[in-house]
């Protein structure tokens, strides 16, 4: 009988030993070890899958007809400095439900700098003002956070998950 126990034992403990082996499951986040690239583009495309972001576009800075004008516009300065990694999603429209901006800077002075530019795209959309509609102010005022992980990575996002997502940024340095 005991050898039998101490058998069931062994096999249970290779058993566990094989299946810290295998792939992560679906629902985990891959993390990023310190010194190592997060890919802020799959990361944009995973929060946009999994939290319901409205008619978001991206601004991409190498598009001079629209995507630098709309960065330009919303996030001034931000095109002009030397980043690793620019990924801003806004609204076609003005008032949508939410916006999605990450930046991999090159430095910790400059993650300060983009991190100024971040809130005062929260100060600029939380006032009431011209364009700023009662309803998109009270959601920027209620649902806006900027975040820094790893000293050089920074998100702003607008959306009523907003939490839940800077959960997620937060853990792709863990």
């Amino acid at each position: 009988m005991k050898k039998l126990i101490s058998l069931c034992t062994a096999a249970v403990l290779c058993l566990s030993l094989l299946s810290a082996c295998g792939k992560p499951s679906q629902g985990d986040s891959p993390s990023v070890a310190p010194g190592k690239d997060a890919d802020l583009a799959a990361f944009a495309q995973t929060v946009q899958e999994n939290h319901e972001f409205a008619s978001l576009e991206k601004a991409d800075p190498a598009d001079e007809e629209l995507g630098a004008i709309m960065l330009e516009n919303n996030y001034p300065g931000l095109k002009d400095m030397d980043l690793e990694q620019v990924e801003v999603y806004l609204p076609l429209i003005s008032f949508s439900g939410g916006e999605l901006a990450l930046v991999q800077a090159k430095s910790a002075e400059d993650a300060a700098k983009v991190k100024e530019i971040f809130q005062a795209r929260i100060d600029s959309k939380s006032t009431e003002g011209p364009g700023n509609y009662p309803e998109e102010v009270e959601m920027w005022q209620r649902s806006a956070q900027v975040a820094v992980a790893n000293d050089t990575y920074v998100m702003l996002v607008c959306h009523g998950d907003a939490d839940a997502i800077v959960g997620e940024f937060e853990a792709l340095f863990k």
